[in-house]
């Protein structure tokens, strides 16, 4: 065929003449050679068509540089120019005065603009910066951030579906389920790759937000904070499990719901006193609401109480911050900067106490206690396990980060008071419980044990009672969730509070009766039960150092028993009420909910270590809860290490 016809072919065609008197090959975007019109171009600006279209295709394929190959022409039977696999391509003499002149790369100019595609397949990628403790393959720079505003922003975003007559209410529960599902799961990246050898804050997060009063966005967690956020995210998971069966309001339940996980996680994961502070104080607002709005009969009462005990427990807490800031120079919030700062003594004791009245007011513990028997015994299942775990652990948390892991000439100036108020607690709560006839009020009473019973293991200040309290974080979170969900949800079941009218329901409501049979036992620290080894740390540190205490809070416990025994052998086992109304087993959300805090408590209990290979000791998927724990005990306890008495000389 001439020229004449193949320039007739191109131009019916709609072929754009290639460049004369140069190669044409050049590589397009994404590293695809640029054919026009589907022909290969040639020199000369010829094109072929049929066997030689199809040759020139493949060639094309062929210097594609994903393939890794390159080529160089060749002539083929019409003199044109081919590829050969395996060639390497010919240098033309401007490439060769491009090399010449620096490979041809020249900011701006023509060389520049065409061997640009070709340098995104060359050019080498810095090498990575070294990991910080926490990172890993599958992790964050933003982790705990994840943690604390992902649930924030979706309960932001339920608040403008539209709902009209509850026609989504189905989709909002998905959502939050599968929005605290998700938190959970990425606590469980940062919980697998954490590095349980390092004593230093993992996962740092710091950005400057009010530079002229020094306060920080700084996030960051250690062991206890890591325990914290496994019980939250439990937590989280449970309570929209036993929130299925809510049916007003649904779109502003779950989004409040899911403000007060994202609060509780701030407080956790905070290290600056001022972001500490608002996320503790934004932290009433959403509970106080779920109270007043889905709550029973006392709920007004019930929820004025929560923010006047749990108000004043912020004020104090904003008190010591600022105590602490102006003593250490008014410059920063950071808690790094305020704990290593030189303190005088009656500025350390005068924080300390107002440290242990925001506390107080949380876990709760006697005589600041007065919200928790209300709000406990007139919430709604869901809102009874916020405010069981996390919520209400932050404030033994404050005490281990402000007092015993801060201040430890304080912390022994004042764990005698510490030890008094674990005493009275636990003493109280067993007395009220086994005097009440109501069963949310005696679960109410008998879900602030644990806490008492963390706040011993840190008056200890002894390296066993400080592991002791920081296990029973997790564990006493749980068994206080436990034991006043299963009695608010057996009085669900029932249609009663009142334990005269129960009797003899174990065969009528079997998988209830086992669950509160196993928060009973999680309550008094039974084997098997994870609560079996905070306990028994927390005791065996606490017989050294305060053994009048102990003594105490083994009394008070021992009252808790006969209480639980009773309410148990009434309710679940007694002869059955002719009188007393219909009852039903609980549902598969009110099942789950409580079948999830138990199975935790057996599994840590059961596996405290981690499950191992067997006949060796490498963990399978969970390093353990008290190893991951012991990053940051040992540097928080080393204060409290006695000193090892010298040999005997021979």
């Amino acid at each position: 065929m001439g020229r004449g016809a193949l320039d007739r072919v191109r131009g019916v065609r709609g072929h754009v003449p290639a460049q004369q008197g140069r190669r044409a090959w050049r590589v397009g975007g994404g590293g695809r050679m640029a054919c026009p019109g589907h022909l290969a171009p040639v020199r000369g600006g010829g094109s072929l068509p049929g066997r030689a279209h199809d040759r020139h295709r493949a060639a094309a394929r062929r210097l594609d540089p994903r393939r890794r190959r390159s080529a160089r022409p060749v002539r083929d039977h019409h003199g044109t120019a081919g590829a050969r696999r395996g060639a390497r391509a010919r240098p033309t003499a401007r490439d060769r005065a491009r090399d010449r002149a620096g490979r041809g790369v020249r900011a701006g100019g023509a060389g520049s603009r065409e061997m640009t595609p070709l340098l995104t397949f060359t050019m080498a990628t810095p090498t990575p910066a070294p990991p910080a403790p926490g990172a890993g393959l599958f992790t964050s720079p933003f982790l705990l951030s994840l943690l604390i505003w992902v649930p924030a922003i979706v309960a932001v975003a339920l608040a403008f579906i539209p709902n009209h007559r509850g026609r989504y209410d189905v989709l909002i529960k998905q959502i939050a389920f599968f929005t605290n599902l998700g938190t959970l799961f990425i606590f469980f990246i940062a919980y697998s790759q954490f590095e349980n050898f390092l004593p230093t804050m993992q996962y740092e997060e710091k950005v400057s937000w009010l530079p002229a009063i020094g306060v920080t966005y700084h996030l960051g967690i250690d062991g206890p904070g890591l325990v914290m956020l496994l019980l939250s995210g439990i937590a989280g998971v449970a309570s929209v499990l036993a929130s299925l069966g809510v049916r007003e309001r649904v779109r502003a339940y779950f989004a409040l719901l899911l403000l007060a996980q994202a609060s509780v996680n701030g407080a956790i994961a905070s290290r600056d006193m001022f972001v500490l502070l608002l996320f503790w104080g934004a932290s009433i607002v959403p509970i106080a609401l779920l109270v007043i709005g889905w709550g029973g009969p006392r709920r007004i009462s019930a929820a004025w109480r929560l923010v006047g005990y749990w108000g004043l427990g912020t004020g104090a807490l904003a008190v010591g911050a600022l105590a602490l800031y102006a003593a250490a120079g008014g410059t920063s919030f950071d808690m790094d900067t305020l704990f290593k700062a030189t303190i005088s003594p009656r500025v350390q004791l005068g924080v300390s106490v107002a440290m242990i009245i925001a506390a107080a007011t949380r876990l709760p513990l006697f005589p600041l206690h007065g919200w928790a028997r209300d709000v406990l015994a007139e919430s709604p299942p869901g809102v009874v396990v916020v405010v069981a775990t996390a919520a209400s652990r932050l404030g033994a948390f404050l005490l281990l980060r402000t007092i015993i892991g801060a201040e430890p000439a304080a912390a022994h100036l004042l764990s005698p008071l510490l030890a008094a108020l674990a005493a009275l607690t636990v003493g109280y709560a067993g007395l009220a419980a086994l005097r009440t006839i109501d069963i949310r009020h005696a679960g109410a009473y008998l879900a602030m044990v644990p806490g008492g019973l963390t706040v011993l293991g840190l008056a200890a200040v002894s390296p066993l009672g400080i592991a002791g309290s920081v296990l029973g974080l997790f564990t006493g979170g749980l068994a206080a969730a436990l034991i006043a969900g299963a009695c608010v949800t057996l009085s669900d079941r029932a249609q009663t509070r009142s334990m005269a009218l129960l009797g003899g329901l174990a065969p009528r409501m079997p998988n209830v009766a086992w669950l509160f049979t196993i928060a009973a036992l999680a309550l008094l620290g039974v084997p098997i039960l994870a609560s079996f080894a905070s306990e028994v740390m927390t005791f065996f540190g606490a017989f050294k150092t305060q053994p009048i205490g102990a003594f105490a809070v083994a009394a008070g416990l021992a009252v808790c028993a006969v209480a639980l025994a009773v309410m148990l052998g009434r309710v679940l086992f007694g002869a059955p009420n002719p009188d007393a109304p219909g009852v039903s087993d609980a549902s598969l959300g009110e099942s789950w909910y409580l079948g999830l805090l138990a199975g935790a408590l057996l599994w840590v209990g059961l596996f405290p270590g981690g499950p191992k290979i067997p006949g060796t000791e490498v963990p399978l998927f969970d390093p353990g809860l008290i190893n991951q724990m012991s990053a940051g005990i040992s540097d928080i306890s080393s204060p409290y290490v006695l000193p090892t008495p010298a040999p005997a000389a021979q």
